[in-house]
């Protein structure tokens, strides 16, 4: 046991008793700090902060610093000296036992003039805190795990207990295990868990530098992929500009045999005319000689011999015929295939930089060609080609949606496209003699031709079927009535949602073919036969109130419009040159005309919208939201871009077989109503290039 004088000069240090009450214990006590102590009230999760408690500390508090024995309720109840100090009964005993006056304090020696123990007050705050429940538990873990009674001072290595100074007497030290003071013990640990805290540090930072490392890796392959196909587009402008120069001398000499066959056909021409002139003048002749009298008549000598007038005209005509001497390829004709080569990258090493060069080296692809030098040796310098011709699919394929047939979002020859602006889209089903509306969660309704009451009734009573919708094109007005063609009666139908058709009319129309709504409203259809474009303004209750001619066109076939109301039309006649059924609605027009809400025209796109590029089937118009005017080309196969400010893009160029119809969703994307394959293909709509001006 150590000597009472000992504890004289040991650290009091402050306690913590709890994270959450933050009140620190000093010592030694005096009465000024007991009101304080005494109010001290310790949590519920007192329990939690047991491995926070500084172990020094509450030895001091809770231990008897004479016999070195946790205070008691009883026999070791704690007592308050004069002085302050703490002692337990039992101690206090003995000393009172050996004075006379009083009490002599071991620590500071002063006297506590007492007859009996029952004149000291007991340590209230260290009974509080042996009372409280939740701290007891708490003193209870941190007691000697083998008596269970005292505050522990050291750590057996061999068992993993903390021990107090008698049980490591008695208990461990005579079998030889090894006990060092917890201090040391807690610091070796401490030691132990930073070694292993920094070996994650250093692998957290290698994992880090991993992470960086396949993130480079991707952006060289990012930067890698673009490189191989700009290579891809440069032999693609190449093969581009092989085809304009062997079209180009195709033309010519195309143009060249038309002209030496039209010299042959003018001469013979000529000739003919002047064989027609004579003959006339010989009848005239002959005219006159019949109107003399009957002695002058015979007068003149009747051997007169009569002149070969066609004599002079060749029998045979020597003219040049064309055909088209095919050049035949075996197999498809490719620019160039993929090859794949297996590549090793070590990812321990970091490739930032490595990345970072290859990506600051690549370019945008230059699509301005440079101009061919002209040397006195050199062939002439090569034409320019425009961008459109030149540069890659700007719309990228996404989905198809529909097939062939008959059941509900199934197409057959579809031949209009529509897309309203709450994202729902019409189709005019033509084969299947129906419109149909899908939404963004697939198909919704059909609308077919519903026949007044007295006609179906005589239908029915002579057998005949009804008659059926057989549409030509569909559109949506702002108010939610769908506008119809109908080349069964050549009528403007106009339904609602619901299928109820609230209009119907025929009047001075001789075959109405597109349609289209206004930002007002109204309804605007093209007459292809009457050559007029009209404009109906339509109640939903009592029909059509208004329609009055917008203008006069050649063949006014597609029609749509733009937010501002201007109306883009189609004009001429273009052919489909795979149309071989001869089916009239694949008919389109060759050049584009615009015109005002107000009748005024405006801008037109003739049928060679580019040195090398014309239009050949304008088989559907859309414009987007930039106000740019998108054409569907059925014979070319080709989906069109004409920005507003002039130029074009070629934004489809393979993967349709007959584009009939074009529309752009809200979100964005391109819709083509691909006849013969019956079906909508949904492409990406995102201009990345400028047109070519």
């Amino acid at each position: 046991m150590e000597e009472p004088g000992s504890k004289l000069n040991s650290s009091w240090s402050g306690i913590k008793l709890s994270q959450n009450t933050g009140i620190r214990i000093r010592a030694p006590w005096n009465r000024c700090e007991y009101k304080t102590l005494h109010q001290l009230k310790l949590p519920r999760k007192a329990m939690a902060a047991a491995p926070h408690l500084n172990s020094d500390a509450l030895r001091e508090i809770l231990e008897c610093p004479i016999c070195m024995e946790s205070f008691t309720e009883e026999h070791l109840r704690p007592k308050l000296l004069h002085c302050g100090h703490t002692i337990c009964k039992q101690c206090l005993e003995k000393l009172l036992a050996n004075s006379i006056n009083g009490i002599r304090c071991p620590f500071c020696s002063k006297i506590t003039r007492i007859t009996s123990l029952a004149q000291l007050t007991d340590n209230l705050t260290v009974l509080k805190i042996i009372d409280t429940t939740g701290l007891g538990e708490v003193v209870g873990l941190l007691m000697c795990k083998v008596c269970g009674r005292r505050l522990p001072r050291h750590f057996c290595k061999s068992c993993s207990l903390v021990l107090c100074e008698p049980c490591k007497e008695t208990s461990h030290m005579p079998q030889g295990h090894r006990v060092i003071a917890i201090k040391e013990a807690a610091e070796e640990r401490r030691r132990e868990f930073g070694t292993r805290l920094a070996r994650l540090r250093e692998l957290m930072g290698d994992l880090q530098k991993r992470k960086a490392a396949l993130e480079g890796v991707s952006r060289d392959l990012q930067s890698r992929y673009k490189a191989v196909l700009q290579d891809y587009s440069k032999e693609e402008r190449k093969i581009q500009e092989e085809l304009a120069r062997s079209r180009k001398f195709f033309t010519t000499s195309l143009s060249e045999v038309e002209k030496v066959n039209s010299q042959v056909m003018e001469e013979q021409a000529y000739l003919l005319n002047l064989a027609e002139v004579q003959i006339m003048s010989r009848c005239d002749y002959f005219l006159a000689k019949i109107k003399q009298g009957d002695i002058a008549l015979l007068e003149e000598a009747a051997d007169e011999e009569e002149p070969e007038l066609t004599n002079s005209l060749p029998r045979e005509l020597t003219l040049q015929e064309v055909e088209l001497l095919k050049v035949s390829h075996v197999g498809p004709l490719q620019i160039g295939q993929v090859v794949k080569k297996p590549r090793t990258v070590n990812v321990e090493e970091s490739l930032i930089e490595t990345a970072a060069s290859s990506s600051a080296s690549f370019r945008e692809p230059d699509f301005v060609q440079e101009e061919a030098s002209c040397t006195p040796n050199s062939s002439p310098a090569k034409p320019r080609m425009p961008e459109a011709a030149t540069s890659i699919q700007q719309c990228y394929f996404i989905k198809k949606m529909g097939s062939k047939g008959s059941l509900p979002g199934m197409f057959n020859l579809p031949v209009s496209l529509h897309v309203t602006l709450q994202g729902e889209v019409l189709v005019a089903d033509r084969g299947n003699f129906r419109i149909q509306v899908f939404t963004r969660k697939g198909f919704l309704k059909e609308i077919r031709r519903s026949p007044s009451g007295i006609d179906s009734f005589v239908l029915s009573f002579l057998g005949a079927d009804l008659p059926n919708l057989t549409p030509l094109s569909v559109t949506m007005n702002c108010h939610g009535l769908i506008g119809v063609t109908d080349s069964y009666d050549n009528s403007v139908k106009v339904y609602t949602m619901d299928g109820h058709c609230v209009a119907c009319h025929r009047s001075q129309l001789s075959k109405p073919w597109g349609i289209a709504a206004l930002p007002s409203g109204q309804f605007v259809v093209t007459d292809v036969e009457g050559g007029k474009l009209w404009c109906f303004t339509v109640d939903r209750g009592m029909g059509v109130v208004k329609y009055s001619c917008l203008c006069s066109a050649v063949r006014p076939k597609f029609v749509t419009c733009d937010a501002e109301g201007t109306i883009y039309f189609t004009q001429g006649l273009g052919l489909n040159l795979e149309n071989r059924q001869y089916e009239h609605h694949l008919e389109g027009g060759f050049s584009i005309g615009s015109v005002g809400p107000d009748g005024q025209l405006g801008r037109q796109i003739s049928h060679f919208f580019s040195e090398n590029e014309d239009f050949r089937c304008i088989a559907g118009m859309c414009v987007d939201s930039r106000g740019d005017l998108i054409v569907a080309d059925s014979s070319r196969k080709e989906i069109l871009h004409f920005p507003k400010g002039g130029g074009y893009n070629i934004l489809i160029r393979e993967g349709l077989t007959c584009p009939v119809g074009i529309a752009i969703t809200p979100k964005g994307q391109l819709l083509v109503l691909d006849c013969w394959d019956h079906c909508i293909k949904i492409y990406s709509y995102h201009l990345r290039r400028y047109s070519t001006p």
